[in-house]
């Protein structure tokens, strides 16, 4: 049975405390330079700390909101459940919930994969 890096707890913490703050700066430090987001058919994709950023700010920007609702380090990343309130005007509409498996290499986020359902991302982190 394959264990849970103690990177990946600790990571998991930092992602949490910036998340709670809503420090944004922290957790692009959490964040490898080249990080992927979104697959590459997909219109808003982001291939590096930068765009993460952009994307969350822009988000921010238009009303929207979040807290975690739960986060688990597992073997292979983090699971985390974004819970979003968004304004009613906002056309780019999230589905509820959101899943964001964190895949982990060299201490930072270096994937975000969404998912739409708690087993396809447990799955995907390897939580039990």
């Amino acid at each position: 049975m394959a264990k849970i890096s103690s990177d990946t707890e600790v990571l998991t913490e930092k992602v949490r405390a910036a998340f709670a703050e809503h420090d944004f700066e922290a957790f692009g430090a959490l964040l490898s330079d080249d990080v992927r987001w979104g697959d590459d058919d997909n219109p808003r994709r982001c291939r590096n700390r930068k765009q993460v950023l952009a994307t969350f700010a822009s988000a921010l920007a238009r009303g929207m909101d979040g807290a975690i609702g739960e986060i688990v380090p597992g073997t292979k990343g983090i699971l985390c459940r974004l819970d979003i309130e968004q304004p009613p005007q906002d056309r780019q509409r999230i589905p509820e919930p959101l899943y964001h498996v964190y895949l982990v290499k060299e201490s930072h986020i270096f994937v975000i994969e969404p998912h739409h359902d708690r087993a396809s991302a447990a799955r995907a982190a390897g939580v039990s």
